[in-house]
């Protein structure tokens, strides 16, 4: 936590006499904003959403299942037999394991998209903020997750997802 704190400060005070130089026209970028903004990757997050919906239907089924047996196990545990107690905690078991490894499987793909997105849609945030910065003459361009507080009129942000959405 201290080596945390000493970088950022050195980080800082490298970061000063830049901002310094650069007299007003700098101006601050959410990236994450400006490319979640972006048809493109407006249309890739769809178009996840929809190849991932029969998982998570399947996901949501298997959790009420689970929860069926729970509900039967307690209601009815005093009536059944060891056996059928037995064979009730197993299939709850069984369905656990595939909900399990029904979650990694989604949590990869979730992670493989987003992996993919941030390669083929960097080079493009990458121009469309040069492009911005150019138009608007600015010297310096901080990321927003950086900034402690900035004027809204130096969030380029939203002028960034514009550029995306032009260049196709």
């Amino acid at each position: 936590r201290l080596i945390m704190m000493k970088k950022t400060l050195v980080a800082l005070t490298l970061l000063l006499p830049a901002l310094a130089m650069a007299d007003g026209t700098i101006g601050v970028l959410d990236p994450i904003a400006a490319l979640q903004s972006s048809d493109n990757v407006k249309a890739k997050m769809s178009s996840l959403e929809n190849e991932l919906s029969a998982d998570e239907q399947k996901l949501n089924s298997l959790q009420n299942d689970v929860q069926k047996l729970q509900q039967k196990l307690q209601k009815e545990a005093m009536t059944m037999s060891a056996d059928q107690q037995d064979t009730l905690k197993t299939q709850g078991q069984q369905k656990m394991i595939e909900i399990q490894s029904l979650q990694r499987k989604l949590q990869k793909r979730a992670n493989e998209a987003q992996r993919e997105i941030l390669e083929e849609m960097q080079p493009k945030l990458k121009t469309a903020m040069e492009a911005v910065a150019k138009r608007e003459k600015l010297d310096v361009v901080l990321n927003a997750q950086a900034v402690m507080y900035t004027k809204p009129d130096l969030d380029i942000t939203e002028a960034v997802g514009k550029q995306l959405n032009s260049m196709k």
